[in-house]
């Protein structure tokens, strides 16, 4: 059963081990593996090399896989910078919180105490991020850049100097190759059809070399028919095939508890099987790729280095990457209890203002002599003050010119609802009022429209007009 369905079958672990050993072992690897070099750390380039030297006589890459290096190499290399720029921009943007956000509290008026326990915690994180760039400009410094003398390309024209694969031999090769390829990635047929319609969102989707035409989206396609083609030496008996790509057009993945990476897909294995007379084709990513050439070649590979190959790098695109390095650091290096009691204390003041007045004034909204705009606008001039004084509320009220007159209760009373506003006395308030333009005086029928807009009873407006009227009254004769 098990030669009738091989491409369902994975090699056991003990057959493993032996190909590792095995003169007709045929390491093949994909671009990501050796873009992903220029996003690690130094000690897993070295451990990466290090396997690479020891099986060095079984290394081969398609030619479509170097292409593709040569063509992304600078790329990747930019963006890699891009991340440390990216760095030098977050941990900015940490010590401006103190120049910015916490200055608006007004913490040194208001708690003075609290101010300085701030202020000696501005010291402390900026101490922090000052050693903390340090160690940023060391690893910077350990990346190549655009125009530097890139050691990681030195190290692989050496290692697979004679082991690349032919280039295609025809344009009319690749057209047949797409119109094989747009059948295959209909029906699902692996490797590839993940990436039907590549390049679409940068407008690169597709690109000439050496006078050929390529289409990207066929990329693993063509570098699987080149691994294929390879696979027919006949010194060749066992193919490993070394990638970073993750996509379920390669992988068998299926969800138990988690999804779970089982394995090459079965049509993959099937197609090699039936295309070459290998006898075993594997896969690996390059964690698992330097986890078994640790066991299996007895070279020393440290853990850190499979962890970080473990960790996707490769990137058209760094954004995002930076602020997960800065998340990192944070939850590891800012852990102050006054920090966070800070923040909170932010959030919460924050979520008093705006909303809250908004609240308090549309009670007000249905009163046909407020001029809503001009009350709205003077009071918005307010909305990054903390707490707002009577000083700062008469001078709001005074630019609103066209308010004939006001119930004082019932401004008082919505006033009052917003928090941190101290109560304001009649007096304060009818000197606010007396400054704005006289009206006559409102009737009956204006008045019930205003208190049924606001849901009032007929006795309620009763009292109001009374009081009202005697004001007025009392205002007149004093005049």
């Amino acid at each position: 059963m098990k030669d009738a369905f091989k491409g369902f079958y994975n090699i056991e672990k003990t057959v493993l081990e032996e190909l590792w050993m095995d003169e007709k072992t045929l390491f093949v690897f994909d671009t990501n593996v050796l873009l992903n070099l220029y996003g690690y750390a130094k000690q897993t380039r070295d451990d990466f090399f290090s396997i690479l030297e020891a099986v060095n006589d079984k290394l081969w890459i398609p030619y479509h896989v170097g292409l593709e290096y040569q063509r992304r190499r600078l790329s990747i290399i930019r963006n890699e910078k891009i991340v440390f720029n990216e760095i030098e921009s977050n941990l900015d943007k940490v010590q401006k919180v103190f120049k910015g956000d916490f200055e608006k509290l007004a913490l040194k008026r208001r708690f003075p105490k609290l101010f300085e326990n701030t202020e000696k915690l501005e010291k402390e994180i900026n101490k922090s991020i000052s050693n903390y760039k340090k160690s940023v400009q060391h690893w910077d410094s350990e990346q190549p850049c655009v125009r530097s003398h890139d050691e990681i390309r030195d190290k692989l024209n050496d290692l697979f100097n004679e082991k690349v694969g032919e280039k295609p031999e025809s344009q009319k090769w690749l057209d047949e190759l797409y119109v094989e390829g747009k059948d295959r990635f209909k029906k699902k047929v692996p490797p590839g059809f993940k990436d039907a319609g590549k390049g679409n969102s940068d407008d690169e989707t597709h690109f000439y070399n050496d006078g050929l035409y390529y289409e990207r989206q066929y990329g693993d396609l063509i570098l699987w028919k080149q691994l294929i083609k390879k696979s027919q030496n006949e010194n060749i008996e066992n193919v490993i095939f070394i990638t970073d790509d993750a996509k379920e057009d390669w992988w068998y993945k299926i969800n138990s508890n988690g999804k779970k990476t089982v394995g090459p897909l079965a049509e993959l294995q099937s197609e090699i099987y039936r295309e070459s007379d290998i006898k075993n084709f594997h896969m690996y990513s390059t964690s698992m790729f330097l986890e078994d050439g640790k066991s299996n070649l007895a070279v020393d590979v440290s853990e850190s280095s499979i962890e970080d190959a473990s960790t996707p790098h490769v990137t058209e695109n760094s954004s995002g990457l930076a602020s997960k390095l800065m998340e990192s650091y944070r939850a590891q290096s800012i852990k102050n209890d006054q920090w966070r009691e800070l923040i909170d204390r932010t959030h919460k003041i924050k979520s008093i203002d705006n909303d809250r007045w908004r609240e308090a004034l549309e009670r007000t909204n249905n009163i046909p002599s407020i001029d809503n705009d001009r009350l709205r606008e003077a009071l918005e001039r307010t909305n990054n003050i903390p707490s707002i004084d009577n000083d700062r509320l008469r001078e709001a009220l005074e630019r609103t010119n066209n308010i004939p007159s006001i119930d004082n209760d019932r401004l008082r009373e919505a006033l009052e609802r917003t928090n941190n506003i101290p109560s304001i006395d009649s007096d304060r308030l009818r000197e606010a009022l007396e400054r704005t333009n006289h009206s006559p005086s409102i009737d009956n029928e204006r008045l019930k429209a205003i208190f049924e807009s606001q849901g009032r009873t007929q006795t309620e407006s009763d009292i109001f007009y009374k009081n009202l009227n005697s004001y007025l009254r009392k205002k007149d004769e004093d005049d």
